[in-house]
């Protein structure tokens, strides 16, 4: 653990140090009496009374028993778009201000992380590289076992056409795929995608690909009857948020070959403040025993060029709110 006191005394608790740079840290310095911790949920839960200002990431979930003990905090800063490892309505309650990536869009531009991820794991489904590489080192050559499928040809549907869905898109048309695109927003339309329902889309598309942010209109949005309705042996893959997806209906959908295969860097139960949530997880049991499920952790955003980008525009963010008292 490192202390740096410099300037006025406003007291910052940078939670997952191990994620900013040299140069990202000492742009925090300057804001005053710092403490940098990679913090556990008993370090925050003992020391959360002494800062005014809390940097985090996705490792901890800052629910309301951290809250409540956090009298002295007025700011939760996170360089994610996605708050559900924030208990929302106890920071409003408290007045504790959210300083995060949500509604950056012109900047979040630039991040393609989670776009290329997107299609690291369709790549990986399709072509079977986990279980091919896995194959290998355990001494077997055996390639007619990982006949694949090409893309070429093939429909991806694209549901949220945000900023992530646009870039996956476009990777889209690369790989010679056509493109139909949902969307609960109206957005411009493009020459080259296909603007259909839901339901459309979801029965005529061999690869479904998630991109919508988590809210009270997405929360379990992907249930049974949408698997239902998916076209037969499509690929699906979620690196928005796990709890958009009915965990249950995929499990059934993947165990009848309704999805033939499946990626998802997210799981329902991540912020979870159990030890054993991994282990209680439905979708991580099965993919213990079926190769046609893929689960990453949620590393989307986990790139060197993207993590030192968003830990810049947090700062500066928080650096114009206390000049300010707005919100870049």
């Amino acid at each position: 653990m490192k202390r740096a006191t410099l300037g006025h005394q406003l007291r910052i608790l940078n939670a997952e140090c191990g994620r900013f740079s040299d140069t990202a840290t000492a742009e925090i310095e300057k804001l005053g009496d710092v403490t940098h911790v990679e913090a556990d949920r008993d370090y925050l839960l003992q020391n959360i009374e002494n800062y005014e200002v809390i940097i985090i990431a996705l490792r901890n979930t800052i629910d309301r028993e951290i809250l409540d003990r956090a009298g002295k905090l007025r700011f939760i800063v996170t360089p994610t778009t996605g708050h559900n490892h924030i208990d929302c309505v106890s920071s409003q309650e408290k007045n504790i201000q959210i300083i995060s990536l949500r509604g950056e869009t012109k900047f979040l531009e630039s991040i393609t992380a989670t776009a290329e991820l997107s299609w690291g794991l369709l790549l990986s489904l399709i072509r079977h590289i986990p279980s091919a590489y896995d194959d290998v080192l355990s001494g077997r050559w055996d390639r007619n076992k990982y006949y694949g499928n090409e893309l070429n040809g093939k429909t991806l549907g694209i549901i949220g056409y945000g900023r992530l869905g646009k870039m996956v898109g476009r990777y889209g048309r690369a790989f010679g795929m056509s493109i139909l695109a949902h969307d609960q927003k109206k957005i411009p339309k493009e020459s080259e995608t296909e603007f259909v329902s839901l339901d459309e889309l979801l029965a005529r598309s061999d690869v479904v690909t998630l991109h919508l942010p988590l809210n009270k209109d997405t929360y379990g949005m992907l249930d049974t009857l949408c698997f239902q309705k998916i076209k037969q042996h499509a690929i699906f893959i979620n690196t928005a948020r796990g709890e958009i997806v009915n965990e249950g209906a995929l499990i059934e959908a993947l165990k009848t070959g309704k999805v033939a295969a499946a990626a998802t860097d997210v799981l329902a139960d991540e912020v979870s403040i159990m030890e054993n949530w991994l282990q209680n997880s439905k979708l991580a049991n099965y993919a213990r025993d079926h190769p046609n499920l893929i689960i990453t952790p949620h590393i989307g955003g986990l790139t060197y060029e993207s993590v030192e980008q968003t830990n810049n525009f947090i700062i500066h963010s928080l650096k114009h709110f206390l000049r300010t008292q707005k919100i870049l």
